[in-house]
């Protein structure tokens, strides 16, 4: 499985190296790979590398653009204009429809935890009339336009043709790019293990 990318920077490298060298005379024996990615985390001044990563999760999670795409008449009854969806359709078609502008909520090679995707359904669900976030999840994954591991702990999204008229929704989030042409906020397309269950 390919693994998530998780950037690393800091402001001093001389404080970063003091940090390191200090870490590192302290261990008896050689460090684990997850003891170094601990080491490397408190020397930028983090708990450790699971805080490191969080950290980075929450940014990209912060940055999603705001959307302007015209709503399908036949959807508006259920979603109003600011995409939030009030009510579940009980035509298939429409429910269809609606997919597409969950979808077009997650980024491209990301991964997003069980708990992440829930939350961000819910931002755009109705909290009074209608908050199933569970029933869009499902639905994502039943039509393919979520994908997640056998364990439900790990999800992105899926490549997927957008159905006519539908088009501008695939643009919202960049296609992925080459690994030489990933920004340091973008990880790599995510099917994986986590980092700390390594050596």
């Amino acid at each position: 499985m390919s693994k998530s990318l998780t950037p690393f920077s800091c402001d001093d490298i001389s404080a970063l190296a003091k940090s390191l060298r200090k870490q590192l005379q302290q261990h008896e024996s050689f460090p684990s790979h997850v003891e170094m990615l601990n080491i490397l985390a408190k020397a930028s001044g983090l708990q450790n590398f699971q805080q490191l990563r969080q950290q980075h999760a929450e940014q990209l999670l912060s940055e999603q653009p705001e959307l302007s795409v015209p709503i399908p008449k036949r959807l508006k009854p259920f979603m109003s204009s600011d995409y939030i969806m009030h009510s579940w359709p009980a035509k298939y078609a429409i429910q269809q429809q609606s997919l597409w502008f969950f979808w077009c909520r997650f980024q491209y090679q990301q991964s997003y935890t069980e708990q992440q995707v829930n939350g961000i359904l819910s931002d755009y669900l109705d909290s009074l009339d209608f908050k199933d976030f569970a029933l869009i999840r499902r639905e994502l994954c039943n039509h393919k336009l979520l994908k997640r591991t056998d364990d439900g702990g790990t999800y992105w999204r899926a490549s997927a043709t957008t159905p006519d008229g539908f088009e501008p929704l695939a643009d919202f989030w960049p296609s992925p790019l080459k690994p030489s042409q990933l920004q340091p906020n973008q990880l790599e397309h995510n099917q994986l293990k986590s980092d700390n269950e390594e050596n």
